[in-house]
């Protein structure tokens, strides 16, 4: 009987025990195995295995990161075969939507397209490969002169894709769209001092739509969409979501690249507002929630792998130990039913990648 009940509660003992924490390096072959196919078209499960090109940049970005050549030059590769817009259009931006064998609209959308240029001249100083350089020029002056435009007050704006820029003076914006330390790279390769104006349009629609729109106050966190008038005030984009949602929960990511590396004041302050709004429903509820209103109030009832994703990320680079947030984070990465959640997957890269001390300025 001593033995047995020994026995039961060594058992017990071992069930509580936490399971193994996944490394980096297995992150990245599941992820491989899950998503990037064999020709290297990036798949997303939970879409009818569609393919989006913010997923072909996202994979070249890790692929440069975990020092994957093989990899990068596989969905590089598929990438320009099958979504690039320049037989077509003329230009070097990418076709957003790809599903069933062909592509499904030829529209581009801006933050895929910095982000596939972000890659490729990250690429081209990892492995000291000209032509990737090349390419990230061809792609950032297509994103100037096809992506951007300035208001009546001489600010330069990020359109969502060649659209967004109304017949009433209002533009369209996604405030998630917005890359500074991308904008900063550009500048560096180019001296074309637009990108010093994205830059300050970046910290300007951030800081802005945090506090106001329309006639709500905001309390910290940046919708998912708004409109700027032609006065320069934040209003609500019609039939869009203004929430802090799927779009804006990638905020603390870039932000928090331009924090890690250039050590931004401006990015310091905004992601901080974001922590400390989201940190009070943590320690009341332990769970991120995956949505929140604009004014701060939880939007549903239950947590993503995104938003505690990008919610951990934002402690590690803010420098806030929190062993809670960890916990919730790497408890949450380990569920089976979210092996293959492509988006959830793919922002969990950072703060893994954060942890392991390869998310460093190449340059």
């Amino acid at each position: 009987m001593v033995l047995l009940f020994t026995l039961s509660c060594i058992g017990c003992i071992r069930t509580m025990e936490k399971k193994p924490e996944l490394s980096l390096k297995t992150w990245w072959e599941l992820y491989k195995q899950n998503f990037v196919q064999p020709d290297g078209r990036i798949r997303r499960p939970e879409h009818d295995s569609d393919t989006v090109s913010e997923g072909q940049a996202y994979a070249m970005i890790f692929s440069v990161f975990m020092g994957d050549k093989d990899t990068f030059h596989l969905i590089y590769g598929w990438t320009e075969k099958h979504l690039s817009r320049k037989n077509n259009y003329g230009d070097h931006l990418l076709a957003w939507h790809w599903k069933d064998g062909n592509v499904t609209d030829w529209m581009p959308a801006s933050d895929a397209d910095c982000d596939y240029a972000f890659a490729l001249l990250l690429a081209s100083q990892r492995w000291n490969r000209n032509q990737y350089k090349e390419k990230a020029l061809l792609v950032s002056s297509d994103i100037l002169s096809k992506e951007t435009v300035r208001s009546d007050r001489n600010q330069l704006f990020l359109l969502p894709g060649i659209w967004g820029n109304e017949k009433n003076g209002h533009l369209i914006q996604n405030p998630s769209y917005y890359s500074p330390v991308t904008f900063r790279l550009f500048y560096k390769a180019t001296q074309d001092k637009r990108w010093l104006d994205l830059i300050e349009t970046s910290y300007w629609i951030l800081d802005q739509s945090c506090e106001r729109m329309n006639d709500v106050q905001g309390c910290g966190l940046i919708p998912d969409w708004c409109m700027v008038d032609m006065h320069g005030t934040i209003i609500k984009a019609e039939d869009r979501s203004g929430d802090y949602g799927w779009e804006s929960v990638r905020i603390p990511m870039r932000i928090g690249l331009d924090i890690s590396w250039y050590r931004s004041a401006e990015a310091h302050e905004i992601l901080e507002n974001i922590y400390q709004v989201l940190q009070k429903p943590f320690a009341d509820s332990g769970e991120i929630k995956a949505v929140y209103c604009y004014t701060g109030e939880p939007a549903v009832n239950h947590g993503s792998l995104p938003a505690i994703a990008m919610a951990y990320f934002a402690a590690q680079v803010l420098n806030i130990e929190t062993d809670s947030l960890r916990d919730a984070f790497m408890s949450k990465l380990r569920e089976n039913s979210l092996s293959q959640n492509y988006y959830g997957q793919s922002l969990a890269f950072f703060p893994l990648a954060f942890e392991n001390k390869i998310l460093k300025i190449p340059f």
